[in-house]
């Protein structure tokens, strides 16, 4: 499976934000320029392995001053420990605050939904009825400024940073690789929650999600998550991936991460742990 970093429309969103694309060994390098320095370069997931002396020959010919990667491979295998050698034994350094997320939980959607919800924990399952209890409906969305107006609330006074970010991977995603779900009291009209749901190759990812306090109190998130999965696995997604949650091999970058990752683990799925993030 390709990562929905490596997408055309992914490439897009990233051009949008003022990143130059490029290409090597087919796959998407991002890079700014930053004068006078030269360029700062990621590679996000690439889809295929490639030598890394060819990577460090890219860095040279394009002026980068730095490039960081983060591979594509689970932390077990021998094909992880000679890439992982690889990259050290040519002077690359692990990234201890990684940036693409080295640590999530999947699920398997060809599972049934019913079973799914069985492995919920019994806090989560109490939390999905409590939701259902208090009349929390859950509805598909264009509105992509509502959620906009969520998440700006729930992270004022910064939330206006999120802003043009999210209207740029809307534009670039939405109708045919995005759902966007809010949470509403039934005969409300005020938006409670939501989450932004992106496809790429029948893998669904949990993008954004947020939620007012009042949504909380209600377990609209918790309801959201489950209606989620029932989204992805009625668009033909093979996966739901949860995209992030602690890793403990960097505890001071997942420190900011402990409220969401226990939320997370409460719905079950399987833990996947990827290749550190390397620097040059």
């Amino acid at each position: 499976m390709v990562d929905i970093r490596q997408s055309p429309q992914f490439a897009r969103f990233m051009t949008d934000l003022g990143w130059e694309k490029n290409i090597i060994s087919s796959n998407y390098i991002y890079l700014r320029k930053f004068f006078p320095f030269g360029y700062f370069a990621k590679i996000p997931r690439p889809k295929n392995l490639f030598p890394v002396s060819q990577l460090i020959s890219f860095k040279k010919k394009n002026r980068i001053f730095r490039l960081k990667v983060a591979p594509f491979i689970q932390d077990s295998g021998e094909k992880y420990k000679n890439l992982r050698n690889d990259f050290l034994n040519n002077g690359f350094v692990i990234e201890n605050s990684p940036f693409n997320p080295t640590t999530t939980i999947q699920f398997d959607l060809s599972t049934p939904i019913d079973e799914i919800f069985n492995n919920f924990s019994e806090a989560k399952r109490r939390g999905v009825r409590r939701a259902l209890k208090n009349e929390i409906i859950v509805r598909r969305s264009e509105d992509i400024n509502t959620f906009i107006k969520i998440r700006k609330k729930q992270y004022a006074p910064m939330g206006f940073l999120f802003v043009s970010e999210m209207k740029k991977i809307w534009s670039n995603f939405y109708p045919n690789n995005a759902t966007l779900l809010i949470a509403y009291q039934r005969n409300g009209k005020e938006a409670l929650a939501g989450i932004l749901l992106l496809y790429y190759d029948k893998i669904a990812y949990y993008w954004f999600a947020s939620a007012y306090e009042k949504g909380k109190k209600l377990f609209a998130p918790t309801l959201l998550v489950y209606e989620s999965l029932k989204a992805a696995k009625a668009q033909g997604s093979s996966i739901f991936d949860f995209e992030g949650i602690c890793d403990e091999r960097f505890p001071k970058a997942s420190e900011s991460w402990k409220g969401f990752t226990k939320f997370k683990e409460g719905f079950g799925g399987e833990k996947i742990v990827y290749c550190e993030n390397f620097y040059l």
